[in-house]
């Protein structure tokens, strides 16, 4: 997402902790459920590469968001997709394959991770299609253009961070039944291994843990992307990139954080109006 002052308050503090701490869980859970079998050997010493590595990304992703990123379009961009993959992919695709070892069929592990990262991958594409669709992106009429404009300042170069966080509303429940259909792909997955066993709550919990994320994935990820492309297309037709409206402000909350005078850049202030008049006077 593209961050206002207000998110940014509350990210940046526990930026590279929050990063490395999360790199730090996923991986450890993945590679404990991925590569822990009857068949396979457990090696801690691959483990503690795994997570260092992960932990040492973490850390460098934290550092640059906290003191360096410019909360642009383009990054929301990346940073969406790190955490499809961290999350949705890692994350949701291990409990399923956790439930699968549970039940007693680790040999089922692989197909129930990749059936849930091919459940993942395919809502947000259906998700980035309807919304296409939805804002009139190929009814010839640019109807998109005014929905997007209306968050963008030419005079400054700048875009509203609202942009994306606006298409977040939670009580307005988008094609219900393309949502539940996805969350409940996994239950014959689950159902052919259920034994009655307590340890099989997972059989509830997997496709409800799918189902929470491919209703985020509807609601956030799948909609941000279409108006972040539709803002690059824009951002091509005018020839230069918008800056985050927020960015000044938090550039200022930058300054007091520890080691910001090392690791932090300079804000630039938008001298387009400048340019202009030079270019007039020239004329």
């Amino acid at each position: 997402m593209m961050y206002s002052i207000d998110d940014a308050s509350l990210l940046l503090p526990k930026a590279w902790y929050a990063c490395s701490g999360g790199n730090l869980v996923m991986s450890g859970i993945f590679y404990v459920v991925m590569f822990n079998g009857p068949n396979q050997r457990w090696s801690g010493d691959i483990f503690l590469i795994v997570v260092g590595l992960a932990v040492a990304l973490g850390i460098i992703l934290g550092l640059y968001v906290k003191y360096r990123t410019e909360f642009s379009p383009l990054y929301s961009i990346v940073i969406q997709h790190y955490f499809f993959i961290l999350f949705d992919i890692l994350f949701g695709g291990s409990v399923i394959a956790f439930a699968m070892t549970l039940s007693g069929r680790p040999d089922l592990r692989w197909f129930a991770f990749n059936a849930n990262a091919a459940c993942m991958v395919l809502t947000l594409v259906i998700s980035i299609f309807l919304t296409a669709r939805d804002m009139g992106v190929w009814d010839g009429t640019n109807s998109w253009r005014q929905r997007i404009e209306k968050y963008i300042d030419y005079s400054k170069r700048q875009v509203s961070p609202t942009l994306t966080s606006d298409t977040v509303n939670y009580k307005k429940i988008a094609y219900p039944h393309l949502i539940i259909g996805a969350g409940i792909g996994t239950i014959p997955l689950l159902f052919q291994i259920f034994t009655g066993n307590r340890q099989n709550v997972m059989f509830f919990a997997a496709p409800l843990l799918t189902l929470t994320l491919t209703y985020m994935t509807f609601k956030t990820i799948g909609p941000a992307h279409v108006r972040i492309f539709l803002l690059r297309k824009i951002e091509k037709e005018q020839g230069y990139r918008f800056q985050n409206a927020d960015y000044e402000k938090i550039q200022e909350l930058r300054r007091g954080f520890f080691m910001a005078r090392w690791l932090m850049k300079d804000y630039r202030s938008p001298i387009v109006a400048k340019l202009d008049k030079k270019t007039m006077n020239m004329r």
